[in-house]
């Protein structure tokens, strides 16, 4: 038994030596032909990319000033326009206590200028102080026995317009009249006599129409070639319209 199994190991040795030494013997492979590329080496695998840097912001900084800078604001102003009043009636309560009634009608004919009518009468009789008295000589010579008429005819710049007769004022007046019983010249009857005076003051229009106004002036009156010079002190009561 053990016979058999070394003659057959025998013989697959023996077949095996003719084939390796004929595997020895082979010739090397042909080269690749003319006129062909030889085969690209096999692609290698790139190496491992290392991982991207890690990016960390940078802390916020503080905030901006706040802007301190010109704003531009817009403002609207809305003025109403007062009520045009371009006529005054008034009387003068100072001239009554001497015993004349006068009153005043003032009108505007353009900004800043005005014309002003104002007729007198003499309508009590009282003490005056005849001659060289000044408030003889300003209501044109009279005496306590005169009756009188007369009036004047001015003019008044007004300093700030307002569409109506208000605020400062100054000008110019011319006085004219008729006394009797004066106490200049040579009779009883009734005698003219003429004037100018030059007055400033104020006056003011409340929004209902009241009128209140008040101001000084001199003034010159002349009857038979006797003048004199008085001082005036004015004071109006009314309503414009």
């Amino acid at each position: 038994m053990r016979t058999r199994k070394s003659a057959a190991l025998l013989v697959a040795t023996v077949a095996l030596v003719p084939t390796a030494a004929r595997a020895q013997d082979l010739p090397p492979p042909p080269p690749p032909p003319l006129g062909q590329p030889e085969a690209p080496p096999p692609p290698q695998r790139p190496p491992p990319s290392a991982p991207p840097p890690h990016y960390e912001p940078p802390p916020p900084g503080p905030p901006p000033p706040p802007y301190r800078g010109h704003r531009r604001r817009e403002v609207v102003y809305v003025v109403e326009e007062p009520t045009a009043r371009p006529v005054a009636i008034t009387f003068n309560p100072l001239a009554l206590t001497m015993g004349r009634l006068s009153a005043n009608v003032e009108l505007l004919l353009a900004p800043h200028h005005s014309l002003v009518l104002s007729p007198n009468l003499l309508v009590f009789q009282q003490n005056r102080g005849g001659r060289y008295n000044l408030e003889s000589d300003g209501l044109g010579f009279a005496t306590d026995r005169s009756a009188s008429f007369g009036g004047e005819v001015g003019y008044h710049y007004w300093w700030r317009w307002r569409q109506s007769l208000a605020g400062p004022y100054f000008g110019p007046s011319l006085l004219l009249g008729s006394t009797n019983n004066a106490s200049v010249g040579t009779t009883a009857n009734a005698q003219a006599y003429w004037g100018a005076a030059f007055d400033a003051g104020g006056q003011a229009v409340l929004p209902g129409g009241f009128t209140l106004g008040a101001g000084i002036g001199l003034g010159f009156v002349e009857m038979d070639s006797f003048a004199a010079v008085f001082p005036r002190f004015l004071l109006q009561l009314g309503w414009s319209f």
